[in-house]
């Protein structure tokens, strides 16, 4: 090896080895410079630019190689053929120069360490095809040298061409070409022998011929040099110019920016999309690819191989969309970042990036608000609705649990709204528990709820059963025990043609739960409809039957036992309805106690029995029921007073009948209101007692004139004993009292026997006389007869 080198040495003179040299350095720092040009130039100059570098590349390959050749053998006079001289210059511009020139468009590192290669083989052959033209001598080639020569320029090239764009620097490249071409050159040329073919001399002129090409080729490539010199600076001064205007513009958006071209490179950025995505500062990203760009932010926050998979398929997304195209995009450190993509006519992509994360946070919030409860923080009304709706369609089968809590009113009116919040707090909690992390629990307004159910009903009824079991338990909120319940009713999507009806027939299931006690749970079914249907216009012809006429009174007659003399009569109500016929009090009266309208008939009945008793017997008295509902009312006094004060009738002939049931809320309330109405001098009867929510307190604590015993019991005294116990218990206390008792239901001349033996002042039933109207009272012109 070494004597190789002397050799080699003895073999080229000193002056055009250092010239061939400096004309590949030359060649080397042109290439790196055109090459950035290519990256970083527009898609119209950018061919030229890769022309001018395909051109610029085989040229300095070709001229170092021949200059060298110029100071090759100088004890032996060589000569070349100028046809083979010239193809070996157009090969070096296609083998060497165009695999550089296309390096810029390849978007991977091994496709340019690829092509660098290429260039490197194109280099070996460039320099063989160069030896060829010589002639006049034998040559021999050391087959061993000629491929580590190959080898040599492939590999430098190809680390030259491979190079990350922060690592190819100018200078970089200037050396790795120069090594490839000169490494190529120098090896290729120590494995080769020349042998003057005896009897033949080489023309001088041929050596002169081959100065003038070569001087004409380095002569373009010094040109170029110049004029890649100046060209550079003059535009390196406009885009200086040029960029100073636009980074300031760019510097100063408030979102990010990035646009790649169509080879996907890094042509232009701004210092947010640095911030973003936190690149050091002073970092050169001009000229990257974007799989470069991947690797750095990856490196940088430490990405998973998974995770730069995921960045290089959503860049692919963001690459291929045909037109502009909005999409938020959730940031490792929980930033939103709304990325706006904007393909570029003629090829690349601008990608805008925004941080929106406080107005998603914004939004969030007013959803939150649009479809949560902000108390429970359970899904409200419109969001139920939505949820219904979008299950309906396609249908979807599932039961819609409508919950009503029972004694709730209370609960705030006791002890405050506040403790009234917590409460519906706690009863959200235990709904998602029962329900579960997929339930849907929603709060319709004050104490409704809903639930939806996905299944059956075996399911839906046994969701319903622990949803009451779970209500009824106890609530501790601080130091107070709140006892409350709840009513259900519910309704399956097979019921119901929409989300609509699902909510109507659901609500009329719960109305009827709470009708039949509450406490329960109700499905809904077909009939129940038509019931609704049929109360609401019950509720309606009801506001205006006074008015037409239709509701009249009659007088049941109280028995005085004592003298067996009538001493007085109950005011019945009846209503013979225009269409329908009679209908019972125990049809209407409850519908008009939900609706309210009793109070409105409760005060007519005490005008017109006030009035019709005015016109009876000055010892007889009228008994008017009282409503609960109308008890509680603050009318109540103000009605009494006028129906008095209109009829005439003196206040001790008249007498209100109330039911345990109205009286057993705040006593000390009804203890007032039961005082005033006697201090007007009307009488008070405690009716149906025996039955309900029957105490001894209440005939302690509350001023009463007489007890009504309830029929149970006069019924069943001849044959049970328990109940013949009661009627004297009662009696002997009514007596201790001075409060007198009459008994309900008297229908056998035996059970009237029975009452004079126990002690009953009065009696009142079917024996003693059926409720009547008035002799003087016509019935209304109607369609049917009064009862």
């Amino acid at each position: 090896m070494i004597q190789a080198a002397i050799r080699l040495a003895a073999d080229h003179s000193l002056g055009f080895v250092v010239t061939a040299i400096v004309i590949c350095v030359v060649a080397g720092w042109l290439v790196a410079h055109l090459m950035r040009k290519v990256v970083v130039g527009r898609s119209a100059p950018r061919w030229r630019w890769m022309a001018g570098t395909a051109l610029v590349a085989g040229l300095g390959v070709w001229t170092t190689h021949f200059i060298a050749m110029l100071g090759y053998r100088p004890d032996m006079l060589l000569g070349f053929e100028g046809g083979t001289t010239s193809f070996s210059a157009l090969l070096a511009v296609l083998l060497v120069g165009g695999p550089i020139a296309a390096v810029p468009f390849c978007r991977s590192w091994q496709g340019r360490s690829t092509l660098g290669a290429l260039a490197g083989v194109g280099v070996g052959a460039m320099h063989y095809a160069g030896m060829m033209a010589i002639e006049g001598c034998l040559q021999t080639h050391s087959r061993l040298l000629g491929t580590l020569a190959t080898g040599i320029g492939a590999c430098c090239l190809a680390l030259a061409c491979g190079l990350p764009s922060r690592l190819a620097s100018p200078a970089r490249v200037c050396v790795l070409f120069t090594l490839a071409v000169g490494g190529t050159h120098f090896v290729a040329i120590a494995g080769t022998g020349l042998e003057r073919v005896a009897g033949q001399a080489g023309p001088a002129h041929e050596n002169v011929t081959l100065s003038i090409f070569v001087a004409v080729g380095a002569a373009i490539l010094f040109l170029g040099a110049f004029l890649t010199i100046l060209t550079a600076q003059r535009f390196e001064a406009q885009e200086r110019a040029h960029s100073a205007v636009l980074k300031t513009a760019l510097n100063n958006m408030s979102n990010g920016l990035v646009y790649l071209d169509e080879t996907d490179r890094v042509r232009l950025y701004n210092q947010r999309y640095l911030d973003i995505y936190g690149f050091e500062p002073g970092i050169e990203l001009t000229g990257l690819t974007a799989e470069q760009i991947i690797g750095l932010v990856g490196d940088r926050h430490g990405w998973t191989v998974e995770r730069r998979q995921q960045a290089r398929r959503r860049l692919n997304e963001w690459w291929s969309v045909e037109s502009f195209t909005q999409i938020d995009y959730s940031m490792d450190d929980g930033r939103v970042m709304q990325v706006e993509v904007r393909p570029v006519e003629g090829g690349g992509t601008v990608i805008t990036f925004d941080d929106v994360t406080k107005d998603r946070e914004a939004q969030r919030r007013i959803t939150e608000l649009a479809f949560c409860d902000p108390l429970t923080k359970l899904a409200n009304r419109r969001a139920l609705n939505e949820r219904m709706e979008r299950d309906f369609f396609p249908k979807q089968r599932f039961k819609l649990l409508l919950i009503d809590l029972d004694r709730f009113k209370p609960v705030n009116d006791t002890y405050g709204h506040a403790v009234g919040d917590r409460l519906l707090v706690q009863v959200a909690e235990r709904l998602t528990t029962i329900t579960g992390p997929d339930g849907f629990v929603a709060r319709l307004g004050g104490d409704e709820m809903a639930v939806l159910v996905y299944g059956d009903l075996v399911l839906a009824g046994a969701v319903a059963e622990r949803i009451i079991e779970a209500i009824a338990l106890p609530f501790r909120i601080d130091d107070i025990t709140i006892l409350i319940g709840c009513s259900i009713g519910m309704c399956c999507t097979d019921d119901a043609g929409d989300a609509t009806e699902l909510m109507q027939f659901s609500d009329i299931a719960l109305y009827e739960s709470k009708r039949h006690g509450r406490g329960r749970s109700s499905c809904y079914t077909r009939g129940m409809l038509d019931a609704v249907a049929e109360r609401s216009q019950l509720e309606a012809d009801m506001r205006t039957a006074i008015e037409r006429n239709e509701m009249h009174l009659a007088y049941q007659p109280v028995l005085s036992l004592s003298d067996d003399r009538v001493i007085g009569y109950e005011a019945l109500i009846r209503w013979n309805h225009s269409t329908l016929g009679p209908i019972p009090p125990v049809r209407f009266i409850p519908l008009a106690e939900e609706t309210g309208q009793i109070v409105q008939i409760g005060a007519w009945v005490l005008q017109e029995a006030c009035r019709q008793a005015a016109q009876m017997p000055n010892d007889v008295y009228v008994a008017v029921n009282v409503s609960p509902v109308q008890f509680r009312s603050p009318l109540l006094l103000s009605h009494l007073t006028q129906a008095l004060a209109r009829s005439g009738l003196a206040a001790g002939r008249l007498e209100i009948e109330l039911t345990e049931t109205a009286i057993v809320e705040d006593g000390a309330q009804i203890a007032r209101m039961l005082t005033a109405i006697r201090r007007l001098g009307v009488t008070v009867a405690m009716d149906d007692f025996g039955t309900g929510y029957s105490s001894l307190v209440h005939l302690r604590d509350f001023p009463v004139d007489r007890i009504k015993v309830d029929r149970s019991f006069v019924a069943t005294a001849e044959s049970d004993r328990h109940s013949m116990a009661v009627l004297e218990g009662i009696t002997h206390i009514a007596r201790k009292l001075d409060i007198a008792i009459l008994a309900e239901g008297v229908e056998t001349p035996a059970q009237l026997q029975l009452l004079r033996e126990i002690g009953f002042d009065a009696v009142q039933g079917y024996l003693i006389g059926r409720p009547e109207r008035l002799p003087d009272e016509r019935a209304p012109e109607t369609s049917c007869r009064s009862a």
